[in-house]
């Protein structure tokens, strides 16, 4: 009878410690679904996803308790109230699992904020570290905080809310400080620290009283370059996985201390580097492990098998090489995806297997991966820091957009937190950066090239007030080298309310040729004001030349026409060229072969003739006028109108013997003026003036439309070719009217 109690007993025992089976540490992965919220939007039910939930598990949104359907070990849903939605925040999802074992899951981030476009930070006062961070809320006030360490200093700085912080808190480290981590290794509900020197120690401190005064735990050998704490074994205590020389896995005693060493086999590959990741990538309910492999230039996963060990290593080869890695599900699939530093994408199969997916080159960035929404599209977005702190903007599907550069700092570690509450996630490496308010979107105008002088179509950058208050607007406008060459104007008025947009319409309109460039500032009351959009434009010139510049007509006849000259238009500039007219003052005339747009290298031919209805000299112009510069183009054309018509402009004489007189030869000089031409000297000049001679019944005047007898006699002086010009000075026109004389002495 006795030996039956015992036995009974016994066997209620083993049920009693079947029953206290405890519950792990749970994991959540991102994304939540969803992933962000617009501020004033209605309550839902949050779907969160990981892995080690236990039935019991409550859903934590800010450290407090939501109402929580337990769907599986890998899945949750926690209502979200309302009045949780109600501003721009950012809200912070954990779960916790009951005991015994249990515990809090790591922290995500739930972004209230209205979406844009884009991501701009600006470095805020009020921190300065060595790059190497740790962000929680250590001192259960709410606030997130910071831990900058930096060789054998540790500075604990308390967050006020509105990114300032309080006078930091520095403390000597018991180990140089290469890399930290922060979880609560002590199950007292406060983060600890973990600081690892990265050459063969790493040290465990406590905060103990949750207050950020932290005092050393314990300290033990480990040649690491990176490390991930999660609860590898299922027992409610977080282990410690150290990568590097004999990668090594370290389960947790709970009190802030380890166990030994257990090695971690990787065919060989030992030189490992930078942090792993953790997550489940069979569905098993078991963690496994990612660690990036310098070496070989790509990731090792391991299975795990739920009591601290991992089945043999799997070597994925990636395309841009993989220094640290994190995990989530990127391309919405369910399944958790594997992300490098480089950035290689590793797609996740759901059974632990993973392809190639797209990524994108990223080179000399070997700090860790940070995974979030940053932008509140609704999609995963990465933040790569190292040599400089660059983000990629999700496309939702596994692929990312191209890096932009968002700070110039050398980090050694970038962590992301809302620490102004303002809903939109922050960086922190040696500088703290802020999101600014004004989301102008796009960041840069290229007008392209236009016409000095001329309008462009407008276009428009949107202005979000993605902030947390209205912003007061104090003036929108123009700086930089050319702000002349740019207008703008808006609807913006002179506040923008939380999660309202407005448009600014900008043009250019170039004052001179070549590359301008301007900035379009927006001031208003708040953080980083003004925020800017470069704007850039080349003004081009097109660009003729018409020749000759002048056009000098021999004397004409009144009512007559002159034979033509020829001006010709080219184009020399890069642009087609417009003509709108051509035409040529009175009495000038033209005709042209030109086009109505002269393409760049063509020309055309502009035929000028004079035709004087006036006798005496008369001036005009030739005038092309087009869009090129310099328009009107000119030609300045000239000439003389006479009314004194003569019936030859040579005579000439032959042979005549030297001595003899030859037969008079008259010219007529006929007046087709309307006045009296008055004749003021008729005369023989020239080089044999003396060999020729002439008498006429002109008088002093001839009358209107009346005419007159000139007669010539040559009279050679000597043998040879003779020569002269009978010259009439007149009140004609082109005085004096002259024909020519020549002979030859015999």
């Amino acid at each position: 009878m006795r030996l039956l109690r015992t036995v009974c007993a016994f066997a209620l025992l083993l049920g009693s410690a079947a029953l206290a089976q405890p519950n792990p540490v749970p994991i959540v992965y991102q994304p939540l679904i969803p992933m962000t919220a617009k501020p004033g939007s209605t309550g839902f039910m949050l779907t969160v996803n990981g892995t080690g939930f236990a039935n019991g598990a409550v859903g934590l949104w800010n450290g407090s308790t939501r109402i929580t359907n337990y769907i599986s070990g890998s899945q949750l849903q926690i209502q979200v109230n309302t009045a949780d939605l109600a501003k721009p925040a950012t809200a912070t999802v954990s779960v916790a699992n009951p005991g015994p074992g249990g515990g809090t899951s790591n922290t995500v981030f739930f972004p209230i904020q209205t979406p844009t476009p884009s991501v701009v930070v600006f470095p805020a006062p009020g921190f300065s570290g060595s790059g190497v961070n740790v962000a929680g809320d250590f001192n259960h006030d709410g606030f997130l905080d910071l831990v900058a360490g930096g060789n054998l200093l540790i500075n604990y700085y308390a967050g006020n809310g509105d990114g300032t912080f309080a006078t930091p808190v520095t403390k000597l480290s018991v180990v140089p400080v290469a890399s930290m981590l922060g979880a609560d290794l002590t199950g007292d509900g406060n983060l600890d620290l973990v600081i690892l020197d990265g050459i063969g120690d790493t040290a465990v401190l406590a905060n103990s009283h949750g207050n950020g005064n932290f005092l050393q735990q314990g300290i033990f050998r480990s040649w690491t370059d990176g490390a991930v704490m999660a609860d590898f074994n299922g027992d409610g205590i977080l282990d410690l996985v150290v990568t590097g020389w004999n990668t090594s896995i370290r389960l947790g005693n709970g009190d802030g201390t380890f166990g030994s060493p257990q090695f971690i086999g990787f065919q060989g590959a030992e030189f490992s580097s930078g942090p792993p990741a953790v997550g489940d990538f069979n569905g098993d309910g078991k963690l496994d492990l990612a660690i990036p492999d310098a070496r070989d230039g790509g990731v090792l996963v391991l299975l795990g098998n739920g009591d601290g060990t991992f089945q043999s290593t799997v070597l994925y080869n990636t395309q841009f090489g993989a220094v640290s890695v994190a995990v989530a599900d990127i391309n919405g699939d369910g399944y958790l995806d594997i992300v490098s530093s480089g950035v290689s994408v590793l797609l996740g199969n759901g059974d632990g297997t993973f392809r190639n997916g797209t990524g994108v080159n990223v080179e000399g960035n070997g700090g860790p991966v940070n995974i979030a929404d940053f932008n509140g599209d609704g999609k995963l977005d990465l933040v790569i820091s190292g040599n400089s702190v660059q983000l990629l903007l999700g496309n939702g599907d596994g692929t990312f957009q191209n890096p932009i550069l968002v700070a110039d700092d050398t980090s050694a570690s970038v962590v992301m937190g809302d620490f102004n509450g303002d809903g939109k996630l922050d960086l922190v490496g040696k500088s703290l950066y802020l999101q600014v308010p004004l989301n102008l979107s796009p960041s840069s105008l290229d007008f392209g090239t236009q016409k000095v002088g001329t309008k462009s179509p407008p276009q428009t950058v949107t202005a979000i007030n993605d902030g947390s208050s209205t912003l007061t607007v104090a003036s929108i406008g123009f700086k930089g080298s050319d702000p002349q060459d740019f207008a703008q104007t808006n609807d913006c008025g002179t506040s923008i309310p939380v999660g309202a947009r407005c448009h600014i319409h900008v043009v250019f309109k170039p004052q001179a040729g070549g590359a301008r460039s301007a900035s379009l500032n927006v001031n208003y009351q708040g953080f980083a004001s003004p925020q800017t959009v470069s704007l850039s434009g080349i003004g081009t010139v097109a660009s003729v030349t018409l020749t000759p510049s002048k056009m000098k007509f021999p004397v004409q006849l009144v009512g007559t026409t002159s034979t033509a000259q020829i001006a010709t238009l080219t184009n020399n500039g890069t642009l087609a060229v417009n003509i709108s007219s051509i035409s040529a003052t009175a009495q000038f005339v033209q005709s042209n072969n030109c086009p109505s747009t002269l393409p760049v290298n063509g020309n055309c031919q502009i035929q000028v003739k004079f035709a004087p209805q006036l006798k005496g000299q008369i001036a005009g112009t030739l005038s092309v006028t087009d869009d090129a510069q310099g328009s009107p183009q000119a030609v300045a054309l000239s000439g003389t109108g006479t009314v004194a018509k003569l019936s030859t402009v040579g005579v000439n004489f032959g042979n005549q013997k030297v001595g003899t007189k030859s037969p008079p030869a008259p010219v007529k000089l006929t007046n087709l003026g309307k006045s009296a031409l008055m004749i003021q000297q008729i005369s023989i000049k020239g080089v044999n003036a003396g060999d020729f001679s002439q008498t006429n019944n002109c008088g002093s005047k001839v009358p209107a439309g009346g005419s007159c007898t000139i007669k010539v006699i040559f009279a050679p002086q000597a043998m040879g070719r003779r020569s002269a010009s009978l010259q009439i000075s007149d009140n004609g026109g082109g005085s004096p009217q002259k024909v020519a004389l020549t002979g030859n002495g015999t």
